[in-house]
């Protein structure tokens, strides 16, 4: 079984989604990679996120109907270790994360993708969810998922 993590500031909304939305469709279709999700900020607290998961991933999952056996854990924060156990990591925005990486992680500057998917004070949640699924789904289009 190959990993993929997904990063954000704060392991409460768009890597969540990302986690959960990516696990369901390579089940779908057959793929033999599941996700995982972290938070690049260092103090979860500082980032003003209560409870386990965001109300908007929680509505957005619950409409693709995706189950949520097990996803209401608490943001957890990415450590040195995590990328070396995971073959691909993804921070959900270049803009937000690469200096948060930058900072805190530097040595894996170069082995994070970044995609652009904009946080609440940047787009809605039905405009950065429908972008950051069709990116999600082209990635098992690209890992070899069959329908």
């Amino acid at each position: 079984m190959s990993r993929i993590l997904f990063l954000c500031t704060g392991n409460y909304y768009r890597s969540r989604f990302a986690e959960h939305y990516f696990n369901h469709i390579a089940v779908q279709h057959g793929l033999f990679w599941r996700a995982d999700s972290k938070a690049l900020a260092r103090d979860l607290d500082a980032t003003g996120n209560r409870g386990p998961i965001s109300r908007f991933a929680l509505a957005e999952l619950e409409a693709r109907g995706v189950p949520m056996d097990g996803g209401h854990r608490r943001p957890a924060q990415v450590e040195a270790p995590d990328f070396e156990r995971y073959p691909r990591v993804i921070a959900l925005s270049r803009l937000e994360h690469e200096p948060m990486l930058q900072e805190h992680f530097p040595e894996q500057q170069g082995r994070v993708e970044f995609w652009e998917i904009g946080d609440l004070h940047i787009e809605t949640p039905e405009q950065a969810i429908a972008r950051l699924a069709d990116q999600l789904e082209a990635m098992v289009t690209e890992l070899g998922g069959t329908g």
